[in-house]
Order: structure tokens, then C-alpha cells, then sequence
């Protein structure tokens, strides 16, 4: 009955421990059988299973079987991580040494609640020993109901700690994009990495051998019932605490760095705005002189004698020219958006020789009740995108034709602005949330643009979908009317 009830035990163990793995690593790493149904159950059956295939492999209970153990617990972890996730080798590495720390450290914390079972047992086998009326059959039942006890009051602590660990490092996590994870992996693996060591220390430590007879380090220092896990709690914690405080740390970088990209699209709407600003002046200011072009333009004519035509003739220029200016701009429906619309385009045509620009498509219309900084947000960061992916085109391919076109249109109770743009051709990898990733190496900074634009587009009931079709991208962004 005790073995029925133990072995029961180890196979929920098995089980609880594959629910651990697949919550822990799926959320860095795509299974490889991500397309089949309930992928993450089939990772949580796979890794109990191989957990009970290795029980019986190390019976022993000395020291070098211990330091074993733990050797073929974390190379079988990592040839599991290897075959069953996507991802590139520094998240394996991350992967493994983070879970086998945890799961070494709650076996650490955990151990120490079997000490009282022990004194239990001690008193009953003492109480024996002096003749009590207790017999051996009731003696060995009640061992072996204090020793199933002890066990799975230590597996209780040690699998909760595990759990605990891991959901709070899972929770903390603000990863972009699952399956990557570069240079920061050193800063979350230097107390992971202590913490295995001083579980290895300990089952190097864990027997020793006095007059030729195996002796327990425990029972030669009881003392280590209260050091230990005190140690592990404390490693616990700093794993998990290092791994948030980075965390936060990124979180605020990048929250600081959209903030520069707000605080210089904001200044650009500024400028933009002065721009017109300065426009609207000089349409005053030809308006003014129209009347004064008008009424020596009448002059002229009154006084006509035949020679004058000249002089008429390049007053007519003169306004024909004026007016050209004035009509020189975007309309679009919106002051906003004909400065960002109109500054936008200058600068490409002065960065992009023959670059086609195109709005006639783009009408805002008083209907669309989006804020004045939203649609700046919106139109700066894809006409940004936009001049940056031609810019890259003929850099690399410098006869190719270089276009952006801006059109907007209403399907039921939804507004669309698309940007279409042409680019090299060249694929484009998409992060977790669909959109493109930045194609330039500071990813922390740049890649930022798409994301403000679906937090203004979300704001408003919509969303935002980017469309490559050959060697042309379509930004479309779809907001509430």
C-alpha cells in the first residue's frame, strides 16, 4: 500500500512538474508543434512521462549520486528545450538554468519540513526501544504514515515555491517577441546560476562518510534544517526580484524613449503648425495686394494707348504665379493634417529625387471625431515609416520608382487611412502583436512608431493592419466614425 501511494505521489509530481515547464517556457518560447491542438497539454504529458522514465535510473543515495542526479536533470532539460521550442540558444540557456535554479531551490526550502517527521519516527522508534506496548507491526505503519506524510508535505512546499516563483517571474515579463532574447540574459542568469551552484555544494555535502559509514549531513548539524532553506529563500527571491527590477527597468526605457518620440513628433506638429501659420499669413498678405494689383491692373487698362500690353501681361503672371503658391499645398479637410500631410511631403521631395507624393485620396472629414494630437501621432509615425522604407529602397536599388500615396475611406461605421508605400521587396519578421519589426539594430528605441499608432487606433475603437504585397507595404489604420 505505502509503494502504491508513493508511487502515486511521484506520478503527480511528474505531472505537476510538466504544468510548471510548459507555463514557465511557453511563455518565452513557441513549441515546435505550435499548429497542433492543445500543444501545451501534449508538453505537460511529454515532460511527466519523461520525468518518470528517468525515477529509477539513480537509486543511491551518496553524494556522487546526488551531484548526478542533478547533472541528468538539467541535460535532459536541456535537450528537451532544445527539441521542443523554437528560439535561439542564449533563451535555452535561460530556460534551463532559471527552472532547474527554481525547482533546485523549493527541493532546498522544501527538505527542511521533513525534520519534523524525522523526530517524530526518532520518538516512536525510542519509545520502542524502552518497551513500550506498541508493536512492531503498528511501529512500522505508523513510520511509514509519517514518512508518506513528510514527503508530500515536502513536495507541497517545494512544488508551491516553484509555482510561486515561476508565475511571479512569468507575470513580471514584458517581452515584445517570444523566441529571442539577447545580452540581458546575463543579468537574470548570474543568481539563477548561484543559486545551482549552491544546490550542487549541498548534495556534494549531502553524506559523508565517518569511521567508513555514510553519515547524513543533516544529522551531524542539525542546524542546517534552518540555514539552508533560509539560503534558498534568499536566492529565491533575488532571482525573482533581479528578474523584475530588469524588467521594470526595460519597461521604462521604453517609456522613455516613446516619450522623446512623442516630445519630437509633438515639436514637429509645432513647426508644422508655424508652417502654416506662415502660409495663412502670406494668403492675407496676397490678398491684401490683390487689391492693390487689381486697381492699378484697372489703371492700366483705362489708360491703355496700345503700348501697354506688355506691362498688363506680366501683371497677369505675376498673380497667376501668386496664386500657384497659395495653391501649392495638401487639403485635406483638417489644419492638423495638412501640416503634418504638407511638411511630410517637403521632406521627402528634398530627400527622395522624384518621389511621387500623393493625398488627393485623404479627406477628413468633421464626421471622424479624432483628436487634433491623435491624427498627428498617427500620420507622423506612418509617413515617417513610410520616407524611411524609400529612403532604404533606393539606397539599395536606385532606378526603382519611389511612391507614397495617403487615401481614406468610410465602410459603415468605420474610417480607414491607409499609407502605401513602396519598399525593397525585402521580408519583413513580425513581432507577437503582428506588426512589423524595426529593421534597424537599436530595437529598444526604433519599432516604437507602429506601436503608437495602434494605441491611438485602439483608443478608438479600431485597430491597425500592415499589408505587403511584392515591393509594396499598405499601412491601414481603422478607427471608429
Amino acid at each position: 500500500m505505502y509503494e502504491l501511494m508513493m508511487q502515486l505521489v511521484d506520478i503527480l509530481q511528474c505531472l505537476f512538474e510538466g504544468y510548471c515547464v510548459q507555463f514557465f517556457c511557453g511563455r518565452f518560447a513557441k513549441p515546435r508543434l505550435q499548429k497542433v491542438k492543445d500543444a501545451q497539454w501534449i508538453t505537460c504529458v511529454v515532460w511527466a512521462v519523461i520525468g518518470m522514465a528517468g525515477r529509477n535510473l539513480f537509486q543511491d543515495t551518496d553524494s556522487v549520486i546526488l551531484i548526478l542526479k542533478l547533472l541528468y536533470g538539467t541535460a535532459v532539460f536541456w535537450m528537451f528545450c532544445l527539441c521542443w521550442y523554437q528560439g535561439n540558444l542564449l533563451l535555452k540557456v535561460f530556460l534551463v538554468t532559471l527552472f532547474i535554479s527554481l525547482r533546485e531551490l523549493g527541493y532546498l526550502a522544501g527538505y527542511s519540513f521533513m525534520y519534523p517527521g524525522k523526530i517524530l519516527i526518532n520518538l516512536l522508534a525510542e519509545d520502542v526501544s524502552n518497551g513500550s506496548t506498541i508493536s512492531t507491526e503498528v511501529f512500522w505503519i505508523a513510520v511509514k504514515a509519517v514518512s508518506f506524510l513528510s514527503v508530500v508535505l515536502m513536495l507541497v512546499i517545494r512544488y508551491a515555491l516553484l509555482f510561486v516563483s515561476l508565475k511571479k517571474i512569468v507575470t513580471s515579463c514584458h517581452y515584445r517577441e517570444k523566441g529571442k532574447m539577447g545580452k540581458e540574459v546575463v543579468f537574470y542568469l548570474l543568481p539563477a546560476a548561484a543559486g545551482v551552484l549552491v544546490s550542487a555544494l549541498v548534495r556534494l555535502l549531502m553524506v559523508t562518510i565517518t569511521d567508513g559509514v555514510p553519515v547524513f549531513l543533516y544529522d551531524n548539524y542539525p542546524v542546517l534544517y534552518l540555514i539552508v532553506p533560509s539560503i534558498a529563500l534568499v536566492l529565491l527571491g533575488a532571482i525573482v526580484c533581479s528578474f523584475r527590477i530588469y524588467q521594470d527597468m526595460a519597461v521604462l526605457q521604453e517609456e522613455q524613449a516613446e516619450k522623446i518620440i512623442l516630445e519630437n513628433q509633438v515639436t514637429q506638429m509645432q513647426h508644422s503648425m508655424a508652417e502654416m501659420e506662415h502660409l495663412y499669413d502670406g494668403i492675407r498678405a496676397v490678398k491684401h495686394d490683390m487689391k492693390n494689383q487689381m486697381a492699378v491692373l484697372q489703371n492700366l487698362i483705362q489708360k491703355r494707348d496700345g503700348g501697354e500690353e506688355e506691362e498688363i501681361r506680366q501683371y497677369f503672371e505675376g498673380m497667376v504665379q501668386s496664386v500657384e503658391q497659395l495653391d501649392n499645398r495638401v487639403h485635406t479637410g483638417n489644419a492638423v493634417s495638412d501640416a503634418v500631410v504638407g511638411s511630410k511631403f517637403r521632406y521627402a521631395a528634398k530627400q527622395i529625387e522624384g518621389i511621387l507624393l500623393d493625398a488627393d485620396g485623404f479627406m477628413l472629414s468633421n464626421a471622424v471625431t479624432i483628436q487634433a494630437y491623435d491624427i498627428g501621432i498617427i500620420l507622423n509615425n506612418g509617413l515617417d515609416n513610410a520616407i524611411e522604407a524609400c529612403m532604404r529602397m533606393r539606397k539599395r536599388q536606385p532606378d526603382a520608382e519611389a511612391y507614397i500615396t495617403i487615401r481614406s475611406f468610410k465602410a459603415k461605421n468605420m474610417y480607414f487611412i491607409e499609407i502605401e508605400n513602396s519598399f525593397d521587396g525585402v521580408a519583413l519578421p513580425r513581432g507577437d502583436g503582428g506588426l512589423p519589426l524595426s529593421t534597424k539594430e537599436d530595437k529598444e528605441v526604433h519599432g516604437i512608431g507602429l506601436k503608437n499608432i495602434r494605441k491611438c487606433a485602439v483608443k478608438y475603437g479600431g485597430d491597425v493592419d500592415c499589408i505587403v504585397e511584392d515591393k509594396k507595404f499598405t499601412l491601414s489604420v481603422m478607427v471608429r466614425s
